[in-house]
């Protein structure tokens, strides 16, 4: 317990998280060197992002951290988390086949249909908007969250939160190295009959979001709803406000990874299993950490 307390001990339990998924990152890359073609510049930015991590944590774990300090330390996992998902893209498409046609096949038996297909029956532009304007909120929905604890100055429940949802996101990360999947976006396209049709805004996030997802391979579990439901349950657990505003979205937002083609709905049952697993987990995860590194837990 000592030697895992003795280096950890500076480093915020999620910075820790950052710390052994990146390290995990990197000797997964190291040993499947071979299968990938990028697989230098893969541990060059890793390596990049460690010496990132370290010096942040350093600068940040100062007695007399001021305001930038703090903002540092809080929302600098927001950066990890979008560069560590954005390098996945020339990693996972080299590991294994895509699952695509396991998660078609599963879908189809439970439901009869392709659940995108008979979906086409209830695409209207206005519709489409609403839709996109909600799959799209999913980006901004964590952040609003920790920024309200971090206004609010409740640094307890903001170091849980932020543990629980980096956990979160790594654990959607393993899921899509091991089930790599396109979604139907791509894959039931040939059956595809009625275009997703909406005004210049819906387009506008289309493009913009198929412009910055470097890694395509991202449907299971669906990181949307998982990550969504975490919220929508830390919010619960720790500001009711913001829980009665974000519940509408989420609803909204849910349908919109099948209504939109993201999504099959065998990923979104699996996206709120995982939230539950994580839900479950990470806030006992983070009190041992927190034990073991001699650091008070919330």
């Amino acid at each position: 317990m000592d030697s895992f307390a003795s280096p950890m001990r500076k480093i915020a339990p999620f910075h820790g998280l950052t710390f052994f998924f990146l390290l995990g990152l990197s000797l997964l890359t190291l040993c499947l060197r071979a299968q990938i073609p990028l697989w230098r510049s893969l541990l060059i930015r890793y390596g990049v992002l460690l010496a990132l991590l370290i010096a942040i944590t350093a600068f940040s774990g100062r007695k007399t951290m001021g305001k930038g300090g703090a903002l540092l330390h809080y929302f600098s996992p927001i950066l990890f988390v979008f560069l560590i998902y954005e390098s996945l893209g020339d990693l996972i498409q080299h590991l294994h086949p895509d699952i695509d046609p396991w998660l078609i096949r599963i879908d189809f038996s439970l439901f009869g249909v392709h659940p995108t297909v008979w979906m086409e029956r209830w695409i209207v532009p206005w519709l489409t908007d609403i839709m996109s304007i909600a799959y799209v909120c999913y980006y901004f929905l964590p952040v609003t969250f920790i920024a309200f604890l971090y206004l609010q100055q409740r640094t307890a429940a903001l170091d849980v939160s932020l543990f629980v949802l980096i956990f979160g996101y790594y654990i959607s990360f393993v899921g899509y190295i091991f089930l790599p999947a396109i979604g139907p976006r791509f894959t039931l396209a040939h059956l595809q009959s009625t275009p997703l049709e909406g005004s210049f805004f819906t387009n506008l996030l289309r493009d913009t979001l198929n412009a910055l997802e470097h890694n395509k391979r991202d449907c299971m579990p669906s990181g949307h709803t998982q990550i969504v439901l975490m919220v929508l349950y830390l919010a619960h657990r720790y500001t009711r406000l913001l829980f009665y505003l974000f519940f509408p979205i989420i609803c909204g937002l849910l349908l919109s990874t099948v209504y939109l083609r993201y999504h099959y709905v065998v990923d979104v049952f699996a996206g709120g299993a995982v939230a539950v697993g994580c839900i479950l987990i990470g806030p006992r995860l983070h009190r041992w950490w927190s034990r073991a590194c001699g650091r008070p837990s919330a």
